[in-house]
């Protein structure tokens, strides 16, 4: 295991890593994102000795700034999406990937069937293949992502407060907080190829090297994939009959999705909205949602700041259960935008707490203009048992390592 690895080599303690397991448990990411939150590793750190554990070389951003459109269409998109893996150059049938998990052999593989190259994988870190993901797929980061640098999350709290949002039914496109959409040469995020644009033959392709075309030459393209194109596949609900069917359910999660599944499934028995949201850095980040008119891919670019009114700052604050009108706040109008409409007469938000602090909200309401449900005892009660699985979970990881 990799965080044996790093404790091992003496580079983090033992503390540092429950610390980053315990947070890779309650919101997702690979170990190394959950180390550069806690503070214990930087990128650069990270992406070396990601490639001495794996034993392959790193790439410089430098390098993987400028990838050549030919490479990039080495490798079609849906393999990009489930195998995590991005060519960046390739020579005499040789093509090199940068990708998450360079010890996958299933993977490596996978790609060399498809692609019929001989695969020369590199090490990279889950941040920064995700921004080259943006950057040349146009295939979005969650907030979480955005929130790890300083500079982005600054941006995109002035975006998100100085910019209303438009209907999800007018603009499906359209996504709170979104960047702003910068000038050619500014590097902004580039796009895919055309779905009817062939591929180069290979022969031009050498022809066009030999004739002095830079390997580096940065992507020009400019279509949009649409939002099915995230690289997460979306959340299968279970929906208990019952409380005593629901914890059973949950007691018995092998991840956070599986919690996930139960909750909100056990949630739109009670109502007709259900999301849940995760508590970082002073920030609310929707993580999944469901229910009538619920976009999920909303729900996931959605970040509200814990240090401004809302009914999720007051819940954060108090760690207790809200039950009643939401506030007029803006942040609260452009929420229910993303939900699809006009607020509900009451919402009900529900913490959850690990270690003495609001790790996750669940929020649910019944609809535009609607009362939400006040019978959430069962609701609290199924809650009430996440911590303990949230630490039975901790401790799998690390009987497994």
């Amino acid at each position: 295991m990799f965080g044996d690895f790093l404790v091992k080599q003496k580079i983090i303690t033992n503390d540092q890593l429950t610390e980053a397991m315990n947070a890779q448990v309650i919101f997702g990411g690979r170990l190394g994102t959950n180390l550069i939150e806690s503070g214990s590793l930087n990128e650069d750190d990270l992406e070396k000795y990601l490639a001495q554990y794996h034993h392959v070389s790193s790439v410089s951003m430098v390098t993987l700034n400028n990838i050549h459109t030919n490479a990039l269409k080495l490798i079609p998109v849906k393999f990009v999406k489930k195998l995590k893996a991005i060519p960046f150059d390739y020579k005499d049938k040789q093509l090199y990937v940068i990708m998450m998990d360079p010890g996958r052999l299933d993977a490596i593989d996978e790609l060399s069937f498809v692609t019929g190259m001989n695969i020369k994988p590199h090490a990279i870190p889950e941040i920064r293949f995700l921004l080259l993901l943006e950057k040349y797929y146009h295939i979005k980061r969650d907030i979480r992502y955005i929130t790890l640098s300083k500079q982005d999350t600054a941006q995109f709290l002035s975006d998100r407060l100085n910019k209303k949002p438009v209907p999800p039914e007018q603009k499906p496109e359209n996504k709170i907080a979104a960047k702003p959409q910068k000038q050619q040469g500014e590097d902004s995020p580039l796009k895919p190829l055309p779905p009817d644009e062939e591929f180069t033959a290979e022969e031009d392709f050498q022809n066009s090297v030999k004739a002095g075309v830079s390997a580096a030459e940065p992507v020009t393209t400019t279509v949009e994939l649409s939002h099915e194109m995230e690289v997460e596949e979306a959340l299968t609900l279970k929906h208990p009959a019952n409380l005593q069917d629901a914890i059973t359910l949950i007691m018995d999660s092998e991840s956070r999705d599986d919690i996930a599944s139960v909750v909100l499934g056990y949630a739109l028995s009670i109502f007709r909205r259900a999301a849940i949201f995760m508590i970082q850095k002073g920030l609310a980040i929707g993580w999944e949602g469901a229910g009538d008119g619920v976009n999920r891919f909303n729900i996931k670019q959605l970040v509200i700041p814990l240090d401004q009114p809302s009914v999720f700052k007051f819940v954060n604050d108090t760690g207790a259960h809200f039950v009643g009108p939401p506030q007029p706040a803006e942040l609260n109008k452009d929420f229910f935008l993303l939900l699809g409409g006009k607020p509900p007469r009451t919402v009900v938000i529900i913490p959850v707490h690990f270690m003495g602090r609001v790790v996750q909200m669940l929020y649910g309401d019944n609809g535009e203009g609607a009362f939400a449900s006040t019978d959430i005892g069962e609701l609290l009660i199924l809650l009430q048992k996440v911590p303990g699985v949230i630490e039975s979970l901790v401790l799998k990881k690390r009987r497994m390592s």
